[in-house]
């Protein structure tokens, strides 16, 4: 809910959000450290101020009196209430915060330790001359490391049942340099507590002052900065709502200038653009009613989809138109040419068998018969578009199609230009078609993708099922063909072969069409070629 909330936020107060958030973030986190540093800083300062006084105060303390005091075990011997007074005079002489005592050398049962003199203000009814404290871990710790190591050492902040403290300890040592006592001096970590309290509440105030300070900052800058995208989205607004003569003054150099500048440029392409599309309804003879309300973007894109529609309709008919032509043309031209033609052809081979010609001659002959030939096979082309319709639909299996012109052209390719041919084919595909017709159209497309390819190489043929279609997928790697080639591919006379007519290509789109069929063509210069047919399937009682 909460993201949907943020999204729909309008744009200034998304950017006003995010910039306040990330200013608010560095300004914590800015806090939260500074808050870490100086605590540390206060922490140490304090730990090194308590090693100080221990080590200084450790060489006043006689290792005489504290080896009378452990021998007499009397908390009223002189000895003593003279330590009493010694560790006394390190509050007195330093700070509040400072305690020392003096404690035995050894670790009793339990992790138990004994006092030896404790200054009058330690003295309670649990803290005495010989009474007993339980120390904890980290207590512990640095009180065996002054004993191990013979040099002064210091604990961590911890807590026991009288507070929290830090403690420094100092090793005492007797004439042969053994650890007899330890001065121990505790920092009172209160006052830590104290100034955390107080250094957090300088941050925090600080804090609040400074987030509002920014909020009101970048509420102010972010208005000046978006004021030219606020002006750009009403813009905006103004031309969804049909009002195309709507300009932005954004005079500065800025990317924000270079935007106004473009969007008014968009705005005069938008109004040229309405008008040429109230010309191409008066191109078609067709002007609707509502042509001059006709200023939304909507409307725009809806006309104009008419008018590809209505583009598409017409290049259609004239396709058609163009075929028809062309049939009517093949039918009335190749009676009158076949008749003269099958004349020539006969002298031709009475020629071709007499012996009295020389070699020169024969050749001649032949290569007479062989254009002869050529230009018969031309003028079948030509009558096969003339054909109104299919002879007849019937079930066709394409995989048996596919296998048959791939065994016929499988020697014709390896031979000519060493190329092989692979298949990858389903088991059956049933479709409604004519199996002669549809024979053609893959022997013509394979038989051109062979010739595409003049160094050799792989056609494949796949044939599957798609959708509603079945697809005989035809792919060579041979010289590839442009868009623009691509584009005129089907039309009549063109072909990119040198001595082609552009009718055998021709005549598989008109075969594929009247199937109800389409065909697809992929490829690209260098890269080769990719055909795909497209053949309704066979639906029982569908004829």
């Amino acid at each position: 809910m909460c993201k949907k909330h943020v999204n729909d936020l309008p744009f200034y107060r998304k950017i006003l959000l995010l910039s306040f958030l990330i200013t608010f973030v560095a300004v914590v986190s800015t806090a939260g450290f500074t808050f870490f540093y100086e605590s540390k800083q206060l922490t140490n300062q304090l730990t090194d101020r308590a090693r100080g006084v221990a080590s200084l105060w450790g060489v006043t303390i006689p290792a005489e009196e504290v080896e009378k005091a452990i021998d007499s075990q009397d908390p009223k011997a002189p000895s003593i209430q003279r330590l009493n007074y010694s560790v006394g005079l390190i509050q007195t002489r330093n700070a509040k915060y400072l305690e020392g005592y003096i404690m035995e050398a050894k670790i009793e049962k339990g992790n138990e330790l004994e006092f030896l003199a404790v200054s009058k203000a330690d003295q309670t009814s649990e803290i005495n001359s010989f009474s007993k404290y339980k120390a904890g871990k980290e207590f512990l710790m640095a009180f065996k490391l002054a004993i191990s190591e013979k040099k002064v050492t210091s604990s961590g902040h911890y807590h026991d049942r009288y507070g929290g403290w830090i403690t420094a300890f100092q090793p005492i040592l007797d004439n042969d340099g053994k650890v007899i006592a330890v001065l121990a001096v505790d920092v009172d970590a209160s006052t830590i507590d104290h100034f955390k309290r107080k250094i957090g509440l300088y941050l925090l105030s600080s804090l609040l002052i400074i987030t509002m300070l920014i909020y009101f900052i970048l509420r102010w800058g972010l208005s000046k900065v978006l004021k030219p995208v606020h002006e750009i989205i009403s813009g905006i607004d103004a031309v969804s709502s049909g009002n195309f003569d709507v300009k932005v003054g954004i005079s500065n150099q800025s990317d924000m200038g270079k935007l106004g500048k473009n969007f008014n440029h968009m705005t005069a392409q938008l109004t040229e653009l309405f008008e040429r599309l109230s010309d191409t309804y008066r191109e078609f003879g067709s002007i609707p009613e509502n042509i001059g309300n006709v200023h939304r973007v909507e409307e725009a894109i809806s006309e104009m989809e008419k008018i590809i529609a209505k583009t598409k309709i017409q290049k259609e008919l004239q396709r058609a138109e163009k075929m028809n032509a062309i049939g009517q043309l093949a039918a009335s031209v190749a009676h009158e040419i076949r008749n003269p033609m099958t004349v020539v052809r006969g002298f031709l081979q009475i020629f071709l068998s007499h012996e009295k010609l020389s070699e020169a001659e024969l050749s001649y002959i032949q290569l007479m018969l062989d254009e002869i030939n050529r230009a018969e096979k031309i003028i079948n082309e030509y009558l096969s578009l003339a054909k109104p319709d299919l002879d007849h639909i019937e079930m066709v299996n394409i995989t048996d199609v596919v296998i048959k012109v791939s065994d016929l052209m499988n020697t014709f390719a390896f031979m000519s230009k060493n190329i092989s041919l692979k298949t990858n084919l389903d088991e059956a595909v049933l479709v409604r078609g004519n199996k002669s017709e549809l024979k053609q159209v893959v022997i013509n497309i394979v038989k051109n993708g062979i010739e595409a390819m003049r160094s050799g190489g792989t056609l494949s043929i796949n044939v599957k099922s798609f959708k509603t279609y079945g697809l005989i997928e035809i792919k060579d790697t041979g010289i590839g063909m442009s868009a623009e080639e691509m584009e005129r591919l089907g039309t009549a006379f063109y072909s990119l072969k040198e001595k082609g007519t552009g009718i055998g290509l021709m005549v598989c789109y008109q075969i594929v069409e009247r199937m109800k069929g389409k065909i697809e063509v992929e490829s690209e210069k260098g890269e080769g070629t990719t055909f795909r047919v497209y053949i309704p399937l066979w639906v029982e009682g569908n004829l």
